[in-house]
């Protein structure tokens, strides 16, 4: 079964004044009148049932995203008792909705990225989702480059393994602007937007390989009832990115390229790009 889960626990203090603490980048409603996380939610519900979307934020978001998100059920509304990066929060989450659902196949999705083509957008999830949910490889959209940027991660793909899908060789850090204009022109490259697809029972067993601390405390987190033990558990967990702890140590990793007008829209200059008056809302403060 299709499902999404949603990570919207940023403090986006890269937008700052626009965005602040209380405040962050998901939630400015300044695309259309809608927030980031509205328009995620919104291009995600056009392909399943909004109880099958799950979000991910801490205890301090918790009220917002339920205010922004009324056709969200609460209880889909996941929350982290602590601060420690993607890695704790993806395996939480993932193995919670693997309790819930059987068979689920999770796209895990940022709340606060820009897409200009939705349609393209849903028909390459859709081609994720098809592909996760029968091979037993975690499956990573990477947008095909349009410059050397050197503010994004790259993947490095390999061979053609199914129709649109290539074979991840490696996961590449952030380059200098020589090297980014390098993996651009081979062609063989693309932006990692830290957007995944895999089946849950896939993602557990390579999480137990890869991070067995991480997967053993996420366990315990989800089988226990009770609060104080749950903040125990994820305050013992390494603050890590789900890249560092699980996709670059993944035996098999796939990645199927996306060329929908993504943009992480993390600094004034990329939000001018898909056209937010940034001065303009400066000037009202």
């Amino acid at each position: 079964m299709r499902t999404a889960l949603i990570l919207a626990g940023g403090s986006g203090t890269r937008l700052r004044p626009l965005s602040s603490d209380e405040n962050p980048k998901q939630f400015l409603r300044i695309f259309d009148g809608l927030s980031l996380i509205e328009k995620t939610f919104g291009r995600v519900s056009r392909l399943m049932d909004p109880s099958s979307i799950f979000v991910s934020t801490n205890e301090q978001y918790a009220p917002k995203c339920a205010a922004y998100l009324p056709a969200l059920p609460e209880v889909n509304i996941l929350t982290e008792p602590a601060r420690r990066n993607t890695a704790p929060a993806v395996a939480v989450c993932c193995y919670a909705i693997e309790s819930i659902i059987e068979d689920a196949v999770i796209a895990v999705l940022a709340s606060d990225s820009y897409i200009a083509d939705e349609d393209e957008f849903r028909r390459v999830l859709a081609r994720a989702y098809e592909f996760a949910a029968a091979n037993d490889y975690l499956v990573s959209i990477g947008i095909e480059p349009t410059e050397p940027n050197t503010g994004y991660g790259y993947l490095e793909l390999g061979d053609e393994i199914a129709p649109g899908v290539s074979k991840v060789r490696r996961f590449t850090e952030k380059p200098s602007r020589e090297r980014a204009e390098r993996y651009l022109r081979s062609g063989g490259y693309c932006w990692n937007a830290g957007m995944f697809v895999w089946r849950a029972s896939v993602f557990r067993r390579m999480l137990e390989e890869a991070a067995p601390e991480i997967a053993a405390l996420a366990d315990r987190i989800v089988a226990s009832g009770d609060p104080a033990k749950r903040l125990e558990h994820y305050e013992a967990m390494p603050s890590i990115s789900i890249d560092y702890a699980l996709m670059e140590k993944a035996p098999r990793v796939a990645a199927i390229r996306g060329n929908f007008g993504w943009s992480d829209v993390g600094s004034f200059e990329s939000l001018e790009r898909v056209g937010v008056p940034v001065a303009e809302l400066l000037k009202k403060g």
